[in-house]
Formats: C-alpha cells, sequence, structure tokens
C-alpha cells in the first residue's frame, strides 16, 4: 500500500471521528475473507444462521471463509451481467447458494452503469464518472422483505451488502422492513463522485436509531460493521 493511500485513509479516519462515528469494542470480532474481507461478531454465528451476502462481483473470498469456518449455507445475491457469468463459471460449494437478483428499496428492475474496465464486475446505479446513459443495463431487484419471504426466512443473522452506492435507499426502506436483523456489514460507497461522506454519517445514524452498535471500520474507511444492541443486558 502506497504513503499517498495512507494519508488518505487516515485523514477519512480522523474526519469520521471528529464526526462522533467511532467503533465500540467486541471481542469476538474476526476478520473473514483476507485483507480486504469483512469484520464480523463471530459469537453470533453458527451452522444454521442465516447469512445473506449481496453484491457478489468477483470475489467471494468472505463467503467461502464463513462456509469453511461455520459450515454455514450463504445465500448470495447480484442481478449485473458479468457476476451472474462469473459464478456460473466457478465450481462451488453446495452451501453456497446463487441468486441472480439484486437487493433494492422496491422490487422491480434497476438500471445499472458499467464499470470502467471490461474486466470489472462493479455495476453501480450511481454515475461513478462521465459514463454514457446508452450504456445502462436493466436487472431484477427486489426489496429485502420480499427476499425473506420467498426464502422462508423471517430472521437474518448476517446481512452483507456491497451495492455499489444503492446502499442509502435499502437502509432507509428497513425502517419498514418486517424482518429482523442480528448483523449488518456495509461497504459504504463515499468514494464516488456525487456521494458525501455526511450521506455516509446520515446512514450510521439511521442505523444506530434502529437499534444497531456499530463495532468496527475498516482500514480503507468504507465497510463498516453493525450490531443490533441487546437490550435485554
Amino acid at each position: 500500500m502506497s504513503i499517498f493511500t495512507k494519508t488518505k485513509q487516515r485523514i477519512r479516519r480522523r474526519k469520521l471521528t471528529r464526526l462522533g462515528v467511532i467503533p465500540s469494542f467486541r471481542k469476538n470480532s474476526k476478520l473473514f475473507g483476507g485483507d480486504h474481507g469483512w469484520v464480523i461478531d463471530e459469537s453470533k454465528i453458527k451452522s444454521d444462521s442465516v447469512v445473506y451476502s449481496v453484491g457478489v462481483g468477483s470475489n467471494i473470498d468472505f463467503d467461502l471463509a464463513l462456509i469453511n469456518e461455520f459450515n454455514v449455507v450463504i445465500h448470495a445475491f447480484d442481478p449485473t451481467p458479468r457476476s451472474v457469468e462469473w459464478v456460473k463459471n466457478q465450481s462451488l460449494p453446495d452451501n453456497f447458494k446463487f441468486h441472480p437478483i439484486g437487493l433494492a428499496a422496491e422490487n422491480g428492475t434497476m438500471n445499472f452503469f458499467p464499470p470502467a474496465r471490461a474486466s470489472s464486475t462493479h455495476f453501480s446505479p450511481v454515475k461513478r464518472y462521465d459514463e454514457d446513459d446508452k450504456d445502462l443495463i436493466t436487472a431484477p431487484v427486489k426489496n429485502l422483505e420480499t427476499i425473506a419471504s420467498e426464502l422462508n426466512h423471517n430472521f437474518i443473522d448476517l446481512l452483507k451488502m456491497d451495492i455499489e452506492g444503492a446502499e442509502y435507499e435499502v437502509i432507509d426502506s428497513l425502517l419498514s422492513n418486517g424482518v429482523s436483523i442480528n448483523q449488518i456489514l456495509i461497504e459504504f460507497h463515499h468514494m464516488y463522485k456525487g456521494i458525501p461522506i455526511n450521506k455516509t454519517i446520515q446512514a450510521v445514524r439511521k442505523l444506530e436509531k434502529m437499534g444497531f452498535e456499530l463495532f468496527n471500520i475498516s482500514q480503507r474507511t468504507y465497510e463498516f460493521s453493525f450490531l443490533k444492541k441487546d437490550l435485554s443486558s
């Protein structure tokens, strides 16, 4: 990692701290999926836990790490064409269940801008640079309540979202969501043009009002880990 990158990360972390976004300490926190993985409270996951991994791209190191550690079933979601094709070409364990749909605030379809590089799988509903609208693709999306109902789940132990800028609307939709969630992992995309870091601050505050506690921010300052507070303790 370059000195320039480290400096930018320190600046972002200091800004988050100044704005009062400070993760708490949890002794059971553990990183899964390598250097660009996710931190979870592993004490809350067991083999029968319901885990949703939303936003596959072309990296399932985190998903495979959880399968190997806990023998848990992962329900993975991504509607974008390069991810769907990438998953088809992988040799995957039975515990990895792929669904070619996306997560959104409402049921229907969503427009996605393709990535700049042909080798990338990071389609986004947000215009990150000066993309041409003619290159948009449309893919099916559903809200969390619909997805959980179709899979016969009323409780999600772990929800991971890396949905390229759509996370803010999904967080808003959780206010009226009928599905209980214990842990939420979110990659916030305030690195994108048009998404200020204050939008992420607001999203964090909304999750706190919903009873979630922030317990980790990644070194990159994009991946955030939340746990539902135990009100009985």
